[in-house]
């Protein structure tokens, strides 16, 4: 007689998405992203601290409101660039189109963007419509990136990520039945990919940095504020909202002991540390249009903020870490611009 396979197999988890167009109003997912990664409900349950006369707790415990968060981790794909940057970056944007899709995110630095929100639909086998009556899959709703965090690694394999989602809120159910993923994601790679710094914004992506950087970390952290408002049990624990705290966009360069670089780190004791303006372009050797390859490239106005000593197989390295500026004449502190075939969020 044939054993039915226990349940629950962490092979068949996944996360679907689906834009939403309000916060707290979840979506059927429409999309399903290569990455990896529990979605945390933690739903604050808390014993009152007080006395009753007992040793051990005596009053029920209350909860109030929930956190829900999840990080994302893997290896990244051009294809689903655009809803990380809308959903780690700005709000707002749509493709501009052409032979293959255009998206750019120029970050505001001297007035708020809009939020772009997600349904995210994470669970394995047993939340599938398909395969059981119960509702194990967890549908994390209102969801946007807190931290967004890319990587280069030395091998100059794939770029990674490890995103930290936070979400409005949650609930138990059944993930949208029949989405697969794409079998052949086209990857920004690191063996792709070029820096360039220049001195004045004037000048942006005009000097190669050659045969020096070993490896990169990109790391933009919001500091997003949640906010709730007291209307009644109508709406009782329900996100109202998102702020924008104060932003921190991180360029940390792991490079050779070339000249050039060594008179970089000496720069951190100068009165005056000096403008840098970074462009790293990945481009990719497959089309998303014709004639037009995939492309990933990020811009922005930067500083020299700390410098450390480090090690590549059998030489030192330096990890410079930088952090970008809202610099008037080039307009912003950092930029994003993707080319792909998405057209539409999904």
């Amino acid at each position: 007689m044939p054993i039915a396979v226990t349940p629950g197999n962490t092979r068949f988890r996944k996360h679907q998405v689906g834009v939403q167009s309000a916060l707290n109003t979840a979506v059927p997912a429409t999309y399903v992203e290569p990455y990896r990664g529990a979605i945390v409900y933690n739903p604050n349950t808390t014993d009152p601290d007080v006395d009753v006369g007992s040793l051990d707790p005596v009053l029920a415990p209350y909860r109030p409101a929930p956190d829900i968060s999840c990080t994302k981790t893997g290896p990244l794909p051009f294809g689903p660039l655009p809803i990380r940057l809308s959903a780690g970056l700005k709000g707002d944007v749509a493709s501009a189109g052409g032979p293959a899709e255009i998206w750019i995110y120029q970050v505001a630095s001297l007035t708020a963007d809009k939020f772009d929100v997600f349904t995210d639909e994470w669970g394995d086998d047993t939340s599938d419509v398909a395969t059981t009556p119960n509702a194990d899959g967890i549908l994390a709703y209102g969801g946007v990136i807190d931290v967004l965090e890319e990587t280069m690694p030395e091998d100059l394999g794939p770029w990674t990520i490890s995103d930290q989602w936070i979400y409005s809120n949650a609930t138990f159910g059944n993930r949208t039945a029949g989405l697969v993923i794409d079998p052949a994601p086209i990857w920004v790679f690191g063996a792709d990919t070029k820096f360039m710094k220049d001195p004045t914004a004037a000048t942006l992506g005009s000097t190669l940095i050659t045969n020096t950087v070993h490896g990169a970390t990109i790391r933009v952290s919001n500091n997003l504020d949640k906010k709730r408002f007291a209307n009644g049990n109508s709406t009782r624990f329900s996100l109202g909202g998102y702020g924008r705290g104060p932003r921190q966009i991180e360029l940390v360069l792991t490079v050779a002991k070339t000249a050039a670089m060594i008179a970089e780190r000496a720069t951190l004791d100068d009165a005056v540390v000096p403008s840098r303006f970074f462009n790293i372009t990945t481009t990719s050797t497959s089309f998303a249009g014709l004639g037009t390859p995939y492309v990933y490239e990020r811009s922005g106005a930067f500083r020299l903020f700390s410098a450390d000593d480090g090690e590549q197989g059998s030489n030192s390295t330096m990890v410079l870490t930088y952090r970008a500026y809202y610099d008037a004449t080039l307009g912003y502190a950092y930029r994003a611009m993707v080319t792909n075939k998405m057209a539409a969020l999904p």
